[in-house]
């Protein structure tokens, strides 16, 4: 299947990397469609979630555990229910980033994470109290490595 991006062109994809986000995401309710763009290469962040229906919405994506190896979170029983999810079931963890021109000032919203059942390309956003909106991507230390 050929989509539109507003990355990266048309862009041929298969129709079973789609993945189903039935109460879209915040903001973008009415767009329940996606697939994961991977530029860099598979499994390499950061990636692209796409609206395969148009260029827009698109988020650049991150695994938020990639960057912050201590966060963890819980889903409720209604969650679960939506995202057919329970101990046994794979998932990947994505959250949305914001990339101003100066790239390494990138953050991350921890606070509304997209949790994606990996089995069944459904996915979830969902909204946790204990962590922030915008948490940096790139530590002082990286940038200031990176200007040298």
């Amino acid at each position: 299947m050929k989509i539109v991006t507003r990355d990266f062109g048309e862009v041929e994809i298969n129709e079973n990397t789609i993945i189903s986000i039935p109460n879209g995401i915040l903001g973008f309710e009415d767009t329940k469609r996606y697939t994961l763009l991977c530029p860099l290469g598979e499994d390499t962040f950061p990636m692209w979630l796409q609206s395969v229906d148009g260029t827009e919405p698109c988020f650049v994506v991150y695994d938020p555990m990639q960057i912050y190896p201590d966060y963890r979170f819980e889903i409720t029983d209604e969650e679960q229910a939506l995202l057919k999810i329970d101990e046994d079931t794979p998932y990947r963890c994505l959250t949305v980033a914001i990339v101003p021109d100066d790239y390494r000032k990138t953050t991350i919203n921890l606070r509304c994470p997209i949790v994606v059942n990996t089995r069944d390309n459904l996915a979830a956003q969902v909204i946790l109290e204990d962590y922030d909106f915008k948490c940096p991507v790139y530590s002082e230390a990286d940038a200031s490595a990176k200007e040298v």
